[in-house]
């Protein structure tokens, strides 16, 4: 049996009111359709989500669909941030800084208490709660996004969520102006001394293999922070090269790390 798609002329003035956006919110068509009660609006935009030509974001906010079942998704981002308030992070952030080749149809927004998922089109929407980590943001081309240093310290500090390692190094490679003293900062502020040693290893191999400008300091750094034993990958097995300057075992391997430069 065919969906039925007829339109009361309430639902027909309300999607020609908002033809052309793309989220809208209950308050907002409250102030366009003053004559509606609440109660008549609400089961409206119930009957319209129903019927396809709207996709309930959260309470009181909709994505315009393009047609009946086919949402509209101008911005992945700003849908993002309508469902989990936060910052766009990890290798979502590395994309909007142009230093991720792809297009992700996952997208990460880092919040202080909320994890969650939702599949919104083609889109996976993930919400990675950081607790107090999660600060260190901007407002880039009007998405709240980390600061190109955050960026890189919640992929250092998460890697699976950025595509790992290879990802990591190679959009390291080619960032430019990176704000080392915000940088070091996160790692004062937040990071463990096995988060410290694991970024220092890594970033010494840029150093020594790429010829990336790391300052001295910031190495100086991490290297103080140097306790016990920690594997690179804390989730794969300790077999790997045993670094002594980091007490790091390599269990993934430079050749995987750097990958992307040997071609």
């Amino acid at each position: 049996m065919e969906k039925n798609y007829y339109l009361t002329k309430t639902e027909q003035d309300i999607m020609r009111a908002i033809r052309g956006a793309d989220i809208v919110s209950v308050d907002e068509l409250q102030e366009l359709f003053p004559n509606l009660t609440a109660e008549m609006l609400w089961k409206a935009l119930s009957s319209l989500s129903k019927k396809g030509y709207l996709t309930r974001l959260k309470k009181g906010l909709y994505l315009v669909n393009e047609g009946p079942g086919s949402p509209s998704i101008k911005n992945p981002y700003r849908i993002a941030l309508a469902i989990f308030p936060g910052y766009i992070a990890f290798s979502s952030a590395l994309r909007l800084y142009d230093l991720l080749d792809y297009e992700p149809f996952t997208i990460f927004v880092a919040t202080p208490r909320k994890s969650g998922e939702r599949t919104i089109g083609e889109y996976t929407i993930k919400a990675v709660a950081l607790g107090e980590k999660a600060t260190g943001m901007t407002l880039k081309d009007g998405i709240y996004t980390s600061t190109l240093a955050k960026t890189f310290f919640d992929c250092f500090y998460k890697p699976r969520y950025c595509g790992g390692y290879s990802e990591i190094t190679k959009a390291f490679y080619e960032a430019e102006k990176l704000d080392w003293d915000e940088f070091l900062g996160y790692f004062e502020r937040f990071a463990s001394d096995s988060l410290c040693q694991r970024t220092g290893y890594v970033l010494e191999l840029l150093k020594n293999e790429l010829g990336i400008d790391i300052p001295e300091r910031v190495l100086d750094y991490l290297r103080g922070r140097v306790r016990s034993w920690t594997k690179l990958v804390p989730t794969l097995p300790s077999r790997g090269r045993s670094i002594k300057g980091w007490k790091v075992i390599d269990n993934l391997g430079k050749e995987k790390i750097l990958g992307w430069a040997y071609g």
